[in-house]
């Protein structure tokens, strides 16, 4: 019977969050990556479905979608993880869709340098997403040489083509460095790896009317979550992509 009383509860939140929010009459105004493939994508569809929503899509690059919501011109994106210089334009959903993944760092398969622990990282130039947050650490080095690219395409052919030496990934980014033909037998995965630091959040820009219904998002989002639809989309993406869950 609690079992059952949990689940009329977790019914009827989400009911009345996803009344509230198709009552309203404004249009969502949602960013995607340029990457069709990206988990973030597949999570904020997913979002967007279940709230039943008018929406209009667009497609930008990592930087450009944060800057788009520090501004306002975009009410609600995935992918991102929370740094208190974000939060004073962007308020981050609770709870967070993700939050066990890995960063990996790629290397050329004729790489004869080691990279088994942090201080390795020093021998490199390394390729990194432009406008991402990565661990701590290593995104407040200094001595630590960083090459900026638009994502982990760009990084891949860079380091093919010898102008960088190493690209920080995730584990899309790992998949493609294994796996994608033109580069096949190229790469290799280096056995320093690390968690992530952060959880990773949908964010919403606090300029947007979206702002002031953020009580009920967040009804959605963790009836999402409790009832373990967002993690089926999570395990299913990784299955299509056949890449390994971190």
């Amino acid at each position: 019977m609690t079992v059952l009383r949990l689940a009329l509860c977790l019914l009827a939140l989400s009911s009345v969050a996803v009344s509230a929010l198709t009552n309203t009459q404004s249009t969502w105004r949602v960013a995607y990556s340029t990457k069709a493939t990206l988990l973030s994508n597949q999570v904020m569809q997913l979002f967007v479905e279940q709230a039943k929503v008018y929406h209009i899509d667009s497609y930008l690059p990592f930087a450009r979608r944060i800057r788009s919501l520090q501004l306002g011109e975009v009410d609600i994106s995935a992918g991102l993880i929370k740094t208190s210089e974000r939060e004073r334009d962007i308020y981050f959903l609770q709870p967070p869709y993700l939050t066990s993944a890995r960063y990996y760092f790629v290397l050329r398969s004729q790489e004869l340098l080691p990279l088994e622990r942090y201080r390795d990282l020093y021998a490199f130039t390394i390729g990194v997403k432009n406008g991402a947050k990565h661990f701590r650490r290593f995104d407040e080095d200094p001595l630590i040489q960083k090459l900026k690219l638009n994502d982990h395409s760009a990084c891949l052919n860079m380091l093919s083509r010898k102008r960088v030496d190493v690209c920080l990934v995730r584990d899309v980014g790992r998949h493609l460095a294994q796996n994608a033909p033109r580069w096949r037998g190229q790469f290799k995965i280096a056995p320093y790896q690390t968690a992530y630091d952060s959880e990773v959040y949908f964010g919403v820009s606090r300029h947007s009317p979206l702002y002031a219904q953020r009580q009920q998002l967040e009804h959605l989002l963790s009836e999402l979550v409790e009832s373990g639809k967002m993690a089926q989309q999570i395990e299913e993406f990784y299955r299509v992509h056949n890449i390994q869950a971190p």
